[in-house]
This record gives C-alpha cells, structure tokens and sequence, in this order.
C-alpha cells in the first residue's frame, strides 16, 4: 500500500549579499528540489516529505540558512494514491452545491472535487 505525497510549493527569498552556494545548500536538503531562479534572490521550490524528513522541517531549515530572507509556503497539496482514499461521509455536495464548496468538495475519493484546489 503506497502512502500519500505531501506536496509543497515554497519561494524562497534571498538577501541581495547571499552568497552564491546557498541554492546549493537548499538544493542539499533531502525532498527539496529548486525549479526557477529570477536572478534577483528568488527561487522556486517543491519539496516533499521523505521517509527521513518532513517537508515542514526543510521549510524550516531553508529559513535558518545565513542568507536567506524568508521561505513563504505558496501551495500544498497531498497527493492520495488511487483507489485508497476515503470516501465522503455525506452526500450534500455531489452536486456541488454546498456553501463550502471548496472544503466540502476537495476531500479524496468525492465525486466533482477531488482535483479543485482549495481557495
């Protein structure tokens, strides 16, 4: 049985003086993976949890590295394999129709929402 993806998309901040192996340093930390640099001190970032680590606690180490300015969470998401999630207890909002569509909606395995992201 596979366990669930927990998927999050952070950017990274770095002061104007970082030096240039701090994008080493974060791409070094285990479930960490860098995707896009501006050039102007800011990185795109995926990181997952790991058997070893979590993926809160790399969010947090990339804020204790000398240089960086700040790490912001910009999407998560977990990633349930197929066929093992639990199915909605009530059916209120099959048809979408529920006032909290988004947290209603979103949870794995419900007809019409399991793929919307929660606003």
């Amino acid at each position: 049985m596979a366990d669930s993806l927990n998927i999050c998309g952070v950017a990274v901040y770095l002061s104007p003086h970082a030096g240039a192996d701090v994008a080493a340093k974060i791409r070094a930390l285990p479930g960490v993976e860098l995707h896009a640099s501006s050039g102007e001190g800011r990185l795109a970032a995926t990181i997952v949890d790991t058997p070893g680590s979590m993926a809160i606690d790399q969010i947090a180490a990339i804020h204790r590295l000398p240089g960086v300015v700040a790490a912001s969470l910009i999407f998560h998401a977990v990633d349930e394999p197929d066929g093992e999630s639990e199915p909605c207890q009530d059916d209120s909002c099959k048809d979408n129709s529920c006032e909290d569509n988004a947290a209603c909606c979103a949870r794995a395995g419900h007809e019409g929402g399991a793929g919307m992201p929660i606003q």
